[in-house]
C-alpha cells in the first residue's frame, strides 16, 4: 500500500504491508554492554606501520585451509551507514584446528569486520551425530571433513580496543547480517546490541558469542565453559539442518539465514531460513547425541547441563502470551517519496502507530523513534473489537497520512 504526503514535494511513499500477526509474543532484556573474553594481543610492526595481530579460530565444525581477511568499517556520508571499507592487511589461513593469527599492517581502532572465505583447499568437520548431510550424496560420518562451496562465507566482528581474539561462527555471522540491517550499518552501537539479540535470540548469556568454541570431535578433555560447548552445538545446528530434502548444503542453510536477517531482521522459518524453533530443536538432540561420543566426566557433566538448557530454551519459545491481550504490527520501510525519488533509511525517523477501540477515533499512540524497527507489539489489550494503523515520520519532521486500518478481536 502507499500514503499520501502532506508535502508532495517531500511526499512519503510507503510500498509496505502493515499486517497484524494474531500471535503472542515474547523476549528477554539484555545489557547495555557485551562482555568480551581474551586479553589484547602485543602490538607489530609491518612495512614500518604500527600494527596488531589479531587471534581467533573458525568454528562450524573447525574449518581448516579458510581464507581469513579483515576489513575497516567505514562511514558512508551519503547513505550514513557503516559498511565494510578498506582491507587491513593481507589474507591468512587457518590451521588444522580451525585457528590463526591475522596481523593487521596499519593500526586500527574500534570494530573490525572478520571474513572466511572457502578456498579449493579448505575443509570442514562433520561434528554431527552420526551423520552430517544425511540424505544426501555427500553425506559424510561424524569426525570426518568435506570440502566446501566456492560461495561459504563466515563473518564476525571484533572490537580491537577491547580484545584481539575473534571467533567466526554461523552466530556471529547472523549478527554482522543483523547489524547490516539497521539504518546505522555496522556501526559499533548496531553490532554490540546484534551481538546481544543473537545471545538472546538463542538463550546464551551475554558474552557467548566471544568464547572459543570447542571442537566437538574432541571434548574429552575440554576445560572450558559449559557455555562455549553450547555455543559449540548451536553452530552444529546449522549443518544439521542439511538433510537432503529442504536444504542440500551448509552453503544453501547459512545464505538463506543471513539473507533472512538482513531482509526480516529475525529468523522466519519461513522459506527463506530455518527458524530458531529449528535450530534449538536441532541443537538438544545434537546434546544428547554427542554424549555417545565422550567418555570424559566433566565433558558429559557439560553436554548434560547444554541439553536440559537447549530443552528449557525450546520449551519457553512455545510459552506465548496470552493471546487475548497483545496484537503484533509489522511493516515495511518505504523505499520511495510520492514523487518518485528514492528514499534512503538514513532520511527515516521513525514511525507513529495509533490505535483504539473505534476505527474512527484512535486515540492511543505509540511513537517509534528508529526506523530499522519494524515490528512492534501493542499489549494490555481488554477485551473487544482494536483497530491500528501507522504513519512514517522522515528526519525533516514530515509525516505521511495514516495507512489503511487493520483490526484485530479479543
Amino acid at each position: 500500500m502507499s500514503f499520501s504526503t502532506i508535502k508532495s514535494s517531500k511526499a512519503v511513499v510507503v510500498g509496505a504491508l502493515f499486517s497484524l500477526l494474531l500471535a503472542g509474543c515474547g523476549g528477554g532484556g539484555s545489557s547495555d554492554t557485551v562482555a568480551v573474553s581474551g586479553t589484547a594481543g602485543s602490538d607489530v610492526e609491518s612495512g614500518g606501520a604500527q600494527g596488531i595481530v589479531l587471534n581467533g579460530g573458525a568454528i562450524k565444525g573447525v574449518i581448516r585451509d579458510g581464507q581469513v581477511t579483515a576489513w575497516r568499517l567505514e562511514k558512508d556520508d551519503d547513505t550514513n551507514r557503516f559498511a565494510a571499507g578498506a582491507q587491513l592487511g593481507g589474507a591468512v589461513l587457518t590451521d588444522q584446528q580451525g585457528q590463526f593469527q591475522l596481523p593487521i599492517s596499519e593500526s586500527a581502532s574500534g570494530w573490525v569486520l572478520i571474513e572466511l572465505a572457502a578456498t579449493n583447499q579448505t575443509r570442514m568437520t562433520c561434528d554431527v551425530v552420526p551423520t552430517c548431510m544425511a540424505g544426501t550424496p555427500d553425506a559424510v560420518a561424524f569426525g570426518e571433513t568435506f570440502p566446501l562451496q566456492s560461495d561459504f562465507r563466515l563473518r564476525a566482528a571484533i572490537n580491537v580496543d577491547q580484545s584481539r581474539d575473534v571467533y567466526i561462527t554461523p552466530l556471529s555471522t547472523l549478527a554482522v547480517a543483523l547489524a547490516e540491517h539497521s539504518a546505522e550499518g555496522l556501526s559499533a552501537g548496531q553490532l554490540v546490541r546484534a551481538y546481544q539479540e543473537m545471545e538472546s535470540s538463542f538463550g546464551l548469556r551475554p558474552g557467548t558469542l566471544q568464547l572459543p568454541p570447542p571442537d566437538l570431535v574432541r571434548l574429552n578433555g575440554f576445560s572450558g565453559s559449559t557455555d562455549a560447548i553450547q555455543l559449540a552445538v548451536i553452530n552444529a545446528a546449522f549443518l544439521a539442518m542439511v538433510d537432503g530434502d529442504r536444504w542440500q548444503s551448509i552453503e544453501e542453510v547459512l545464505s538463506a539465514s543471513e539473507q533472512a536477517i538482513q531482509v526480516n531482521g529475525q529468523l522466519s522459518g519461513e522459506a527463506s531460513g530455518p527458524s530458531v524453533d529449528d535450530l534449538v530443536l536441532e541443537a538438544a538432540v545434537l546434546s544428547e547425541g554427542l554424549k555417545e561420543s565422550v567418555i570424559d566426566p566433566g565433558a558429559l557433566s557439560a553436554l548434560a547441563d547444554v541439553s536440559e538448557r537447549t530443552q528449557q530454551f525450546y520449551a519457553s519459545l512455545h510459552e506465548a502470551a496470552p493471546e487475548a491481550a497483545v496484537a503484533r504490527l509489522s511493516w515495511t520501510a518505504p523505499l520511495t517519496r510520492i514523487n518518485g525519488e528514492s528514499l534512503s533509511m538514513g532520511e527515516l525517523k521513525g514511525y507513529e502507530i495509533v490505535y483504539g477501540r473505534n476505527a474512527n477515533e484512535l486515540n492511543q499512540r505509540v511513537v517509534i523513534n528508529d526506523a530499522s524497527v519494524m515490528s512492534y507489539t501493542v499489549d494490555g489489550l481488554s477485551e473487544g473489537d482494536w483497530y491500528f494503523a501507522i504513519r512514517v515520520l522522515d528526519t525533516e519532521n514530515l509525516s505521511s497520512p495514516l495507512s489503511a486500518v487493520v483490526s484485530k478481536s479479543i
